[in-house]
């Protein structure tokens, strides 16, 4: 498989898990605890790490 493409899949897959993560933790006052704050905010930056990493690959088939 395409190793872009093999990335752009786990980015989709990790994204639905963070907002599905985030739906759940979300309070009834639509606030998130802030531990609950902290794991999406490392799951976020796994997300964007690798669309950093699916733009080196496309820039390099250029």
């Amino acid at each position: 498989m395409n190793k872009i493409l093999e990335l752009r899949e786990k980015r989709a897959k990790a994204w639905e898990a963070a907002k599905t993560f985030l739906d759940t933790k979300r309070g009834s006052d639509g606030l998130v605890a802030a531990e609950d704050a902290q794991m999406y905010d490392c799951m976020e930056e796994d997300i964007m790490n690798l669309g950093k990493e699916i733009q080196r690959l496309e820039r390099q088939e250029l």
